[in-house]
């Protein structure tokens, strides 16, 4: 064996170098265990001593609004979620909509708007946190509650929200997809996350179906793990909280203003003997339905009752901070079957459009009290006005059904609803042809309707049937070997209660006492919005030429289409849609489906144009109105002997200011009422 001696020098460096390794360790391991311990830090938990939440191990309340990715394009997330984190919120509240991601089994869809991984993503940058809503049912005032329609259709005497196999099997596949999703969005994985509901509003349904709420909690407890922080929510009434009172969740309350905050965190603890007090849902305003005036919710009620909530320690979230927009068919309807609107402005202190409203001024001044706010307030966005602008008429629609890409028509004996047709929503086309000799007048009854008819012989307008007015006959004329057509609108599934809905005819039609058969079935969803974009360039009509064929007069139902460019110097800001003069349709604007309008039923008049839906100069625009019931240019005396210089113009206009609480007929039937133009005998 050979010894090599280093020279002095060399034993120096190598000692260095060894030290310098051994420091590197000592301060890796450092590190090392200073990252354990800040990950061990990173909990989100309950005090049952203290009554609290502990965030990172110190006491925490949160101040929370409603913001639903869904109702809200997804560009304008951010501005959102800082205006409300201006008014002091730390964190933010959402719903997730099954029906949306999932529209028919098997087919997942969370991209653009429904985005739920960069909605988490934008919350965590913008420094809010999250209560996660994730169903299966939520209401929300959407159709079905948020439920798929084909839930109907896969089992057609399902039972909803119960431990039903077949709905279950459903359930869980769709948590099986959602949930893998959201896990590292938990707080304890570095997300937003910190609370998860069970179901929703359970108790006030009264089906007390406890091994369902059981399996949702533990398929929640599977995916996310057993330590995350589950919570349910009802109004605060015992016969609520009894219904779905299971282990481990925390019990929350929804409620308004004007509500005894004190009694009503009583009722919690009749069912929770410790922990934080929550409420899930503090009414900021409330919702709206056609033909009924809007609901105004006092501020200073609102105000008051937030500051009793806040001066409880207790953590509160408002419903809704920012309400947004039902784009497309996603509205619902309550159980007397009362449709909602498009609009789902919700009187919230963060408007319709983004902006902050006196609402939002005075909330904050409560909130102020008990925490700092980050900065100043935001301010209102500019706003755009174009036209007014002249619309042609482009085709009936009838004569469109070729050009829409509609399915394939169906026939059968006896009618069928929107779920046997795998339908979610839109327009079905009933026809048949009567067979036999009717009476002179003859009763056409249509009992199942769901939910406005439209009544059509030989493909001339007769009149409309209506679930929500209930008039579901009405007497006409009609010959042996005439045919009769019947066109469906589904306005939107209940919500709430017995959210069983089907669409279409989902009982048979009688005329007189015979029971009509063999139906031709059209469906049309109208959800290829692309085709509706398309439909000036494959039939157009001008009003001159229109007049020379009355078989091309501009009919309704029927298509009215009109392009515009904005000026050179105008940026894609935000405006409304105002109808006035319009009856009742849906409206598309290049190619995306902005809602229903229904001027004469109110309250609701204009319809939210988000800016990033807009074509800069020097692009086209192209709005395409799809009127069901009277277009501004039908008010000559006779259709057919209008002159072209007396036909009235088709026009419509964007402005800047929203009409969300226009006339209704119950209100102007009141107004008539109290100026005494009305007596009683």
């Amino acid at each position: 064996m050979m010894i090599h001696i280093l020279p002095l020098r060399l034993h120096k460096i190598v000692f260095i170098m060894i030290g310098l390794t051994l420091v590197k360790l000592i301060l890796l391991c450092f590190g090392l265990l200073t990252a354990v311990k800040a990950t061990t830090l990173r909990a989100f938990t309950v005090d049952n001593q203290r009554n609290v939440f502990l965030k990172d191990g110190q006491p925490f309340r949160y101040i929370s609004g409603s913001l639903h990715y869904f109702r809200v394009p997804n560009m304008y997330w951010k501005d959102r979620m800082i205006k409300m984190k201006a008014a002091g919120l730390n964190s933010l509240q959402t719903y997730v909509e099954w029906s949306s991601h999932e529209p028919e089994p098997g087919m997942y869809n969370f991209s653009g708007d429904l985005d739920l991984v960069k909605f988490l993503k934008t919350a965590q940058e913008v420094g809010l946190l999250v209560i996660f809503r994730p169903g299966p049912y939520i209401c929300a005032e959407r159709d079905m509650g948020g439920l798929p329609y084909w839930l109907m259709r896969e089992k057609m005497d399902i039972k909803l929200r119960t431990n039903d196999p077949t709905y279950m099997k459903f359930v869980k596949k769709w948590f099986s997809i959602l949930l893998p999703i959201i896990n590292p969005f938990l707080y304890k994985n570095g997300g937003p996350i910190i609370t998860v509901q069970v179901e929703n509003e359970y108790g006030q349904v009264g089906i007390c179906d406890f091994e369902y709420m059981n399996s949702l909690r533990d398929v929640l407890y599977d995916f996310l793990g057993t330590d995350v922080i589950l919570f349910k929510t009802d109004i605060p009434q015992v016969g609520a909280y009894k219904c779905d009172n299971i282990d481990g969740v925390l019990v929350t309350a929804d409620f308004g203003s004007g509500t005894n905050v004190k009694k009503a965190f009583e009722t919690i603890r009749l069912f929770r003997k410790s922990g934080p007090l929550v409420v899930t849902e503090y009414y900021s305003g409330w919702i709206d339905h056609w033909g009924e005036p809007q609901t105004n919710v006092s501020t200073q009620m609102i105000c008051d009752s937030l500051d009793n909530i806040l001066s409880a320690n207790a953590s509160v979230n408002f419903y809704m901070f920012h309400g947004g927009t039902n784009f497309g068919f996603k509205n619902g309807a309550n159980m007397k079957y009362a449709p909602q609107p498009t609009s789902y402005d919700y009187t919230a202190p963060i408007s319709e459009a983004g902006d902050p409203t006196p609402r939002y001024t005075s909330i904050t001044k409560i909130i102020s009290k008990y925490v700092p706010l980050p900065g100043p307030s935001p301010k209102p966005a500019p706003k755009l006005s174009i036209g007014p602008l002249t619309l042609n008429w482009i085709s009936s629609l009838f004569d469109s059904i070729p050009y829409l890409k509609a399915p394939d028509v169906v026939y059968s004996k006896y009618p069928k609803t929107f779920e046997e047709l795998s339908q979610a929503s839109g327009f079905m086309v009933y026809l048949t042809v009567i067979r036999f000799i009717t009476t002179d007048l003859v009763v056409l009854s249509v009992p199942g309707l769901h939910d406005r008819g439209y009544i059509f012989v030989e493909n001339k307008f007769i009149g409309v049937l209506s679930r929500s007015q209930k008039i579901y006959s009405l007497p006409l004329q009609i010959k042996q070997n005439q045919l009769l057509t019947i066109l469906v609108e589904n306005q939107g599934r209940i919500n709430s209660g017995n959210i069983r809905d089907p669409k279409g005819l989902v009982s048979n039609v009688t005329l007189g006492s015979t029971v009509l058969t063999n139906w031709l079935i059209q469906p049309l969803p109208l959800n290829n919005t692309d085709a509706i974009h398309s439909l000036h360039l494959s039939e157009s009509y001008d009003q001159k030429n229109a007049l020379s064929y009355s078989a091309s007069w501009p009919q309704v139902p029927g298509f009215f289409s009109v392009n515009f460019t904005l000026p050179k110097s105008v940026k894609a800001v935000d405006t409304f849609l105002d109808p006035t003069g319009w009856h009742k349709g849906v409206a598309f604007l290049n190619g995306f489906n902005l809602g229903r309008y229904w001027p004469v039923m109110g309250p609701q008049v204009t319809l939210y144009v988000p800016g990033s839906l807009l074509q800069l100069y020097p692009n086209n625009n192209t709005l395409t109105m799809l009127e069901l019931e009277h277009a501004p240019c039908f008010s000559c005396d006779s259709m057919y002997k209008c002159s072209l210089s007396s036909l009235p113009s088709c026009s419509i206009k964007f402005v800047k200011i929203p009409i969300l609480n226009g006339p209704t007929p119950y209100l102007l039937w009141n107004e008539k009422l109290y100026k005494g133009q009305y007596e009683y005998h």
